[in-house]
């Protein structure tokens, strides 16, 4: 109970303030606890923010992992369409989405935003695996383009995503769009980026 206490409660901290700004004794406080047990139960701010990623990011990969080898028994051979389509549904399709508040996108926003050395292996151990199944896929897909241009191009999709998980919505969004582009609404987002997103891969290099 007081180590789901203490993650839930990191995890808001974290995602709204950023790592740096959260002391332990606030995440504490926030979880009603004496600030002795965050080290009793994890060790260190660092690694109760890396559970609190672990934690989050676990039904984000284990959703695209499981879509994608259905999808694979279903229909024999997955199409660029659909690996694009199951990669982003956690972050883009309702149906899909395991994080209706954004906590989950704003964390992750917070380890690009504040580049300690330490994100970068918390992120490799949260995400290389589904990345790497995803990059096989979308290499087997896309015979015309090397790997390495590939992985430049699923993290500007990527990047982009986390951009416009943003909130409050991404600085001049709805101000230039005159409240029209709302990436609140899931439904218009998945509209307007899915196949920019596919032509986007698609593209040969010039």
């Amino acid at each position: 109970m007081t180590r789901s206490k203490l993650i839930e409660a990191a995890a808001k901290l974290f995602s709204d303030n950023g790592f740096q700004a959260v002391s332990v004794r606030e995440i504490a406080q926030a979880a009603g606890v004496n600030p002795a047990l965050v080290n009793y139960h994890f060790g260190s701010k660092q690694q109760l923010f890396e559970e609190v990623i672990r934690i989050y990011a676990a039904d984000n990969v284990a959703d695209r992992m499981t879509r994608l080898a259905q999808e694979r028994r279903r229909l024999g051979r997955l199409e660029l369409e659909d690996v694009v389509e199951i990669y982003l549904a956690p972050m883009i399709d309702p149906q899909f989405d395991t994080d209706s508040d954004g906590v989950f996108s704003r964390l992750h926003a917070v380890m690009i935003a504040e580049r300690m050395e330490a994100f970068d292996q918390i992120a490799a151990r949260a995400f290389t695996a589904v990345n790497v199944t995803f990059l096989d896929e979308l290499e087997r897909c896309l015979p015309h383009l090397t790997r390495h241009t590939i992985t430049w191009r699923l993290f500007a999709m990527v990047g982009s995503m986390l951009y416009f998980g943003v909130r409050p919505a991404p600085p001049g969004l709805h101000l230039i769009s005159k409240g029209g582009c709302d990436p609140m609404n899931r439904e218009d987002m998945r509209k307007q980026l899915i196949n920019y997103f596919i032509e986007g891969m698609r593209a040969p290099v010039r």
